[in-house]
Order: C-alpha cells, then sequence, then structure tokens
C-alpha cells in the first residue's frame, strides 16, 4: 500500500480543557479598598466608594470627598483537571491576567453636624468582579497503528468578564442611622474560540479519515438590578449593616456563533465543509441577594468585621440560537462548549476581617472567605452534557497600609483555593467533528491568586 501520510494536527483543546465559564460563584475576589484588606467584610461599615456595592447606606459617612481606585496589578488562575479513564492528562491551567478591581468617588452634601458629619451622600462606582482569560495550544507527537507516529495541536481562547457600573445615594436619618439605594448596570461579554483536527492518510488516491470542526462563540448581555441598605450603630463603635439587592432585569443582549463540521472517510474530495452560522441570543440572571454585616471600629487603632451574603437560586438560559430550524438549532446548542442552561442553587457565603492601625500612619489587614459554588451536583452518566463546575472554594486577604492626610494606599495579595467536579468532552478521535461527542465527569482543583494596590484619596 502507497501511503501519503498527510498530517493534520489533532487539536483537542475543548476536549480536555476545563469549561471556564462560571455561572457558579458569587465572590472570586474581593472588591474595593478597605474591604479588600478585611476579606469582603464590608457591609457594616461601607464608607468609601466601594459601599455603593457593599451597602449605599454607609457611603454617607465618607467625609467631604472620597476618590477610590482600585486594581489587581496580577492575578493567577490556575486549574487542574484529573481523574477519568482515557482522558488525556492536562497540564494545569495557569495564567497571569491583569485585571483592574473598582474606581469610583463620593461626594458628601449638606451642612455638618455637631459630629462633623453631612446629612447626604451621592456616587459613582466601576467595578469588574468577576474575569476569566485563556489562551492555550499545544504540539506533540501521537501514534497510530496506521499513520504511525505524528504530531498533533491543539488551540483554544477563551474570555468572559463582568463589568458593573453603579449609582447611588445615602441619606442619614439621625446620628446612629443611615439609609440608602442604588442602581446597578451588569454587562457581560464572553468570547469562545476553539479548534480540531484529526489526521489524515491518503490511501487508494481517496483520504480514509479526516475530521474537523471549528466553533466561535460570542456574546454580550446587559442587564439592571436595584439595591437598598441600612446602616446603624448599635452603641458607640459597634455598627450593623444590611443590603438587599433585586433580581436582575435583563435589558439588551446580542451575540452570533458559528460552527463548522468536516468529515472525509472516503471521500475523494478530502473533506465536506457544513458551515453553520446563527445568531444568539443571551442573560446573565441574578435572582435576588441579601447580606448583613457587624463590625466593630475602634478609630485609628481597630476594626473587626463579619459578613454573611445569602445569594437566591435562580435558572436561566445562558445561549439561545435564535434559528427557525429546530434540528439545525439543537446541533448548534450540541455544539457549545459551554452549558446553555444555567441552574444556581441557594448559597451562602461568609466574610471575615480585620484590620490593625500603628505607629500612627500604618495598617495591617487580614481577611477570610468562601466562595461557594451554587451548581447543582454533577450526576455521573452516560448522558452528561456541559455544565457549571461544582468547585467550593476558600480564600484569605493580606494588606499592608499607609495614611498620609489625604491619601490612604494599601497594597496586597488575595488567594483562594478549592476542589470538586468539572464536566468535560472525551477526547475520542472518532469523536471528533461528529455529533455524538460525550462527556465525562472529572475533579477539579481550582485556585486564584490576585496581587492588588488600592488607594483612596480624601479631601
Amino acid at each position: 500500500m502507497t501511503r501519503h501520510a498527510v498530517l493534520v494536527s489533532l487539536a483537542v483543546a475543548f476536549l480536555h480543557t476545563a469549561v471556564m465559564a462560571d455561572d457558579t460563584h458569587y465572590q472570586d475576589y474581593p472588591v474595593g479598598d478597605q474591604a479588600v484588606g478585611l476579606g469582603g467584610a464590608y457591609t457594616a461599615i461601607a464608607a468609601d466608594p466601594s459601599g455603593i456595592w457593599y451597602n449605599p447606606a454607609g457611603i454617607v459617612d465618607v467625609h467631604d470627598t472620597s476618590l477610590s481606585l482600585s486594581a489587581n496589578l496580577y492575578g493567577i488562575q490556575d486549574s487542574a483537571v484529573g481523574g477519568g479513564d482515557g482522558l488525556i492528562p492536562e497540564d494545569p491551567i495557569s495564567k497571569l491576567v491583569v485585571v483592574p478591581s473598582s474606581a469610583g468617588f463620593v461626594q458628601a452634601l449638606g451642612r455638618t453636624d455637631n459630629y462633623g458629619k453631612r446629612p447626604w451622600a451621592v456616587g459613582m462606582s466601576i467595578v469588574v468582579p468577576y474575569f476569566r482569560k485563556f489562551s492555550t495550544s499545544e504540539e506533540g507527537t501521537s501514534s497510530d497503528p496506521v499513520l504511525g507516529e505524528y504530531r498533533h495541536g491543539y488551540h483554544r481562547a477563551f474570555e468572559d468578564q463582568t463589568l458593573w457600573v453603579g449609582a447611588g445615594g445615602g441619606m442619614r436619618l439621625n446620628r446612629r442611622l443611615s439609609i440608602g439605594l442604588g442602581a446597578v448596570l451588569v454587562h457581560r461579554s464572553l468570547q469562545d474560540a476553539a479548534s480540531n483536527f484529526v489526521a489524515t492518510d491518503m490511501v487508494g488516491g481517496e483520504y480514509t479519515t479526516f475530521r474537523d470542526a471549528m466553533m466561535d462563540l460570542n456574546f454580550s448581555n446587559d442587564s439592571l438590578l436595584l439595591t437598598a441598605g441600612i446602616k446603624w450603630e448599635i452603641i458607640d463603635n459597634l455598627f450593623f449593616g444590611a443590603m438587599i439587592r433585586s433580581p436582575s432585569l435583563t435589558v439588551y443582549s446580542s451575540g452570533n456563533m458559528r460552527f463548522s463540521r468536516s468529515r472525509g472517510d472516503g471521500e475523494s474530495g478530502g473533506f465536506s465543509p457544513t458551515p453553520e452560522e446563527a445568531k444568539v441570543k443571551s442573560e446573565t440572571r441574578i435572582n435576588g441577594e441579601a447580606r448583613v454585616g457587624i463590625a466593630w471600629v475602634l478609630p485609628e487603632i481597630l476594626t473587626l468585621s463579619a459578613d454573611v451574603s445569602f445569594h437566591m437560586p435562580v435558572s436561566y438560559t445562558l445561549v439561545n440560537i435564535d434559528l427557525e430550524d429546530e434540528q439545525a438549532r439543537l446541533a448548534l446548542r450540541d455544539a457549545l462548549l459551554i452549558p446553555p442552561a444555567i441552574k444556581r442553587n441557594f448559597v451562602i457565603n461568609f466574610n471575615l476581617g480585620a484590620e490593625v492601625q500603628f505607629l500612627e500612619r500604618f495598617m495591617l489587614g487580614l481577611g477570610a472567605y468562601t466562595n461557594f459554588s451554587s451548581a447543582p451536583p454533577i450526576r455521573n452518566d452516560a448522558a452528561l452534557r456541559p455544565s457549571p463546575a461544582r468547585v467550593h472554594m476558600v480564600g484569605g486577604t493580606l494588606a499592608f497600609g499607609i495614611k498620609s492626610e489625604h491619601t490612604l494606599t494599601r497594597l496586597g495579595v488575595a488567594f483562594a483555593r478549592g476542589s470538586g467536579n468539572d464536566v468535560i468532552a472525551s477526547n475520542d478521535p472518532d469523536q471528533l467533528a461528529l455529533d455524538t461527542q460525550q462527556f465525562t465527569r472529572v475533579g477539579l482543583t481550582q485556585t486564584f491568586i490576585y496581587f492588588f494596590l488600592a488607594s483612596t484619596f480624601m479631601y
């Protein structure tokens, strides 16, 4: 048999890479300035621009004008997959990313009272509470009984981020009690591009094997939600805070998906492309949140705080393919590498923090927080489809701060780690580019490390 071994790369990026769309966690990392050093336990304080997110009632305690900038300078997102027969061993996905965290301002209004506090405050803030990004490719060699040894490789590029833009106001009812209201526009954008090839061989003028698959998905959606909060100084230096967030309302959605399968078994032309392209609609829903906290604040000495947050269950369609042909719509839906429908269970998260001030101008903060998954348990059977990873995480923060007359700067690190399960596609080459792709449950370990710098300017 004369054989012209024609190598086309075997690209299985999306076959053994963990699904990265994370419609499961609510606090990958704390955001804000002082809030980060306190591990996100900030609902009973909320006295800087990040209070618009934690509790808008707290911003009324800002003195005059406060401008806050916070950035996660560098972050390491690491995911390692293991456990499962027939899977290609995966190297950990460990990527260095730059993630802006938050920026905002608050302006206090009205005359100061006998305690030096103003009755009103308004503010605006922008925050990136969620960010995932990775790009991966691989080169290597494989062995086939017919083709012998050949090179293979794969590629996948993924980015998923959420931007919150919020505005709020606070009002002081009396010396110890204040209330606040806010509105938040949530913008989410996702891009996912994957490739997939299988080696071919020429036998008797015909290709005996050829597989090819390309998938390109991108979408964005916008939703609106409202917040309301209360802050109460129970006794001197002991504060209670509570915030409720409304269910979100989707106000805009756009996107498209392109998928092409190629098969070449016995076809003299080598392959027969069948491209499909369709518009998609999407939504990312939050079905309400309640957050309560307590804090003991000794000015310029010590702060101790604790929060508990409650996240309501919700279900929504993350990707809805807009095609009248039901068979074509289902075929494109089955080609998705992220789950098209999301179900999130009720979940409770906890935050603890402490900050001590020493030598008049230096501060040291230490915090801890949970980031439990709201994803349902993943069953282990032959009918598995893509679903959100179920990984419960715990984390901590460490921050060092320095204070001057008009500025307060903190530098620190946030760390979180957890283990659980995910669903990934099998790597059987016979299934590539076909309609019979199978999935399996695997173990998944995730680690997030972010180094942050936050500054608040007070005038």
